[in-house]
């Protein structure tokens, strides 16, 4: 009998720890209801489990996404059965109007109902959306870029190959590119003005003696240069901006030796028309003209006035209404289908003026999802107002943000082009110190989530969100970018460029930032030096979309001076860029034409080096593109289907050129034919729509078949089987208790000896 160590105590008291932690173990499983409730359980069995989780938590999410989805197309096939019921009633008015036994009047008034029905339709394809989502109004026409507006959009189709050269157009004189139109076919369509005659300009027609011309090329696929047209009326023509119109052909907007100047040409470049308007002052121009997204066919114009009430319109009117003062922004609406030298009464729609009290211009027009219109450039005043040519003046909300001389001005239309909101965003100076950052706008596009970004030239520094912006006058004029809320409301606003003026021009949208592109004044600051380059060089490079930071830039040129002042994307992710260039060296050697020529140049969107032959641009496609969205569908990348959008305008559901004429039997007869083509047409989409609607909810119940399968095998993973665990917890209990009960035994050994040792010392 020993008393230094209490062996048996020491072995209960070991087996009680390991009983405890069982025992603990099997409490923790029994209220989870999980077996593994940390790696030590089963290190390879929680692995697979949380595999299984991630796959049954992105196949739950997924079937939300599917259910978000089927919304979409059900409101999309919503809005094609109510153009359908249309096309049924206007088929039906054209049959009533076929027969003969109706008078003239009585078809008037069938015109008119069908004409009011035609209109729905567009209104039912801008109207139908879904949490932004216009899936009825795909664009289908040229697209506008540069001093046109640029889309900030994709392209439908890659760029030529050709343009990766770096192709320049032009002769032997100055000739300036301004503005283009990218065709559905891959063509390209430019304006700007020229004072050469040979070269690309060789026999295209020039008045004797002429200064200046307008100048509009058509460039191929591969770069040839189609046609060429010169416009010259008084010698001193530049034209600003182009469209394509709904009959195929074209408009170029600008001014005539300081008249604002409009130039009709049809699909060949051939000239239909020329107008001037008429005025007392000058440089008063055409600043933008785009094709509005109503489907009517008409134009959407922004004019600067430099002498008030100067400017007439065909009536001997002042043009836009009374003059508001100063430099006033005229907004007019035209057909040009309609010669404004036979019918002004038919070609002007609307005209009205906005402005204040000091100098306004409105440029840079740019469609928005909602089907209006987003534009700007600068104003000297706070008191805005539309000023309408009945007379009428509205005041829009304004929302003023500094109290700079010279601020930007940013106006939101809507789609019958009137004022919604303006916002007026200029810099504080010093007290007592003259100061005129210049903030002047160049282009503002609406971007996938539905805010704006702004791009221009000022003398300001880095403002986040709504504080005042300041001004640093150190370094001249930089490139500008703000960054817009839905609401018109900034985000944050930074500046950009050398210890040089600089200047912004354009801006796109791709799938890795924000891409920028102007001028640079010199190499340095955030511009990356290349050698051999000097004078002004042509200047471009992405920001991150939430900081606002350059990820890359790249400058373009040589020893003369080059700028960029427009840029689109194509469906790969390359971009186009144009603009001007003297330079016959560094990218351009041996490509000069003359003193100064058009160029463009294809550049890989996402890295800014050349773009590989046939496109192959480094970067994907983004979630939300121009013309469809992808739902994500399963719960892995990849698992993604894709909704294209449907056109239900008037111009894609009737052709562009279709007329609705019942006035006549052979008319009517004619429009029962159109009809029959429309509902076919609409028959065809609504059937797609009807078949994403199928096939979603066939994925949806795919979706749950699998996430019920995966639960069921990560349950017998990783769940607790309830009823061996109580055994194993009241086994755990009763070895507890007996440890308990040895190590008691054990202490009374101990006992036993004092006892022992208490007789000994008695006896």
């Amino acid at each position: 009998m020993i008393i230094q160590h209490n062996l048996e105590g020491m072995g209960a008291s070991r087996q009680s720890k390991i009983t405890a932690a069982r025992k603990a173990r099997t409490s923790e499983r029994l209220a989870s209801g999980y077996r593994i409730n940390r790696a030590a359980d089963d290190a390879a069995g929680l692995s697979i489990s949380q595999k299984m989780r991630a796959q049954i938590r992105g196949l739950a999410q997924a079937n939300e996404n599917i259910e978000d989805g089927t919304s979409f197309v059900k409101v999309g096939e919503g809005g094609m059965q109510e153009v359908h019921e249309i096309l049924q009633r206007i088929r039906e008015l054209s049959v009533q109007a076929a027969n003969d036994t109706n008078t003239l009047e009585e078809r008037i008034a069938i015109q008119f109902e069908i004409d009011a029905l035609s209109v729905e339709i567009n209104k039912i394809a801008y109207g139908t959306s879904f949490n932004g989502h216009h899936m009825l109004c795909e664009e289908t026409a040229g697209i506008v870029v540069g001093g046109g507006g640029g889309t900030g959009s994709v392209i439908d189709g890659n760029f030529s190959d050709a343009l990766s050269q770096r192709a320049t157009y032009g002769g032997s004189g100055d000739d300036t590119l301004s503005s283009a139109v990218y065709n559905a076919d891959g063509t390209i369509v430019f304006c700007g003005s020229t004072n050469s005659s040979d070269q690309d300009l060789d026999g295209a027609g020039s008045a004797t003696g002429a200064q200046k011309s307008g100048w509009v090329t058509k460039v191929g696929t591969d770069g040839e240069v189609l046609w060429t047209t010169k416009v010259d009326t008084s010698g001193k023509e530049h034209f600003h901006t182009i469209t394509a119109t709904a009959d195929g052909g074209y408009l170029a907007a600008g001014n005539s030796n300081g008249s604002p100047f409009l130039t009709k040409l049809d699909a060949d470049g051939g000239i239909a028309w020329t107008y001037q308007f008429q005025c007392t002052g000058t440089d008063n121009n055409i600043n933008n003209a785009f094709l509005m997204q109503d489907g009517s066919g008409h134009v959407f114009l922004s004019i600067q006035s430099f002498d008030g009430n100067g400017i007439k319109d065909g009536r001997g009117n002042p043009l836009g209404g009374e003059a508001l003062g100063g430099r006033d922004a005229i907004m007019l609406v035209i057909d040009p289908s309609v010669n404004p030298n036979d019918d002004y009464d038919a070609f002007e729609k609307k005209a009205y003026r906005v402005g204040g009290s000091g100098n306004e211009q409105i440029a840079r027009l740019y469609p928005t999802s909602d089907g209006g219109y987003i534009g700007g450039n600068y104003t000297l005043t706070t008191d805005f107002v539309q000023s309408n040519n009945d007379g009428s003046i509205d005041r829009p909300p304004v929302e003023v943000i500094g109290n700079g001389s010279h601020s930007s001005f940013i106006t939101k239309f809507d789609r019958n082009g009137n004022v919604e909101k303006i916002l007026r965003f200029g810099d504080d100076h010093a007290p007592g110190q003259y100061h005129n950052s210049g903030e002047t706008i160049s282009q503002i596009i609406e971007t996938a989530a539905g805010e704006y970004i702004v791009v221009g030239t000022a003398r300001i520094s880095d403002t986040v969100g709504t504080d005042a912006p300041s001004t640093d006058e150190s370094h001249g004029d930089n490139i500008w970018v703000m960054k817009l809320d839905k609401n018109l409301t900034p985000v944050w606003s930074r500046s950009y460029g050398s210890s040089k003026d600089d200047a912004g021009s354009c801006v796109v949208e791709t799938e890795n930032g924000f891409v920028i592109a102007g001028r640079a004044g010199a190499m340095d600051g955030d511009v990356t030096s290349k050698p051999g380059y000097s004078g002004v060089n042509a200047w471009v490079f992405m920001i991150d979309k939430d900081s606002g930071d350059i990820i890359w830039d790249e400058i373009h040129g040589g020893s003369g001076n080059d700028t960029f002042n427009l840029m689109f994307e194509s469906e790969n992710g390359d971009i186009l860029l144009g603009g001007n260039s003297s330079s016959n060296d560094g990218d351009l050697t041996d490509k000069g034409k003359g003193n100064t020529d058009a160029w463009f140049l294809k550049l890989d969107g996402q890295t800014g080096g050349n773009a590989p032959p046939s496109g192959g641009g480094t970067g994907g496609a983004s979630a939300v593109r121009k013309g469809f969205i992808r739902l994500q569908v399963g719960a892995y990348s990849g698992n993604c289907f894709r909704i294209d959008y449907a056109d239900m305008r008037t111009t894609a559901v009737f052709g562009k050129n279709a007329i609705l004429n019942v006035l006549s039997h052979k008319g009517a007869e004619e429009v029962i034919s159109l009809c029959d083509r429309a509902i076919g047409y609409v028959s065809a989409q609504r059937s797609r729509y009807g078949r994403y609607q199928n096939a979603l909810e066939h994925l949806y119940a795919a979706n749950a078949i699998t996430g019920e399968n995966i639960s069921a095998s990560e349950s017998l993973l990783s769940d607790a089987d309830i009823a061996e665990e109580m055994v194993a917890f009241s086994c755990d209990q009763i070895l507890e208790q007996a440890d308990f009960a040895v190590m008691a035994q054990a202490n009374m050994a101990g006992e036993t000896v004092l006892r022992l040792l208490q007789g000994s010392t008695q006896g």
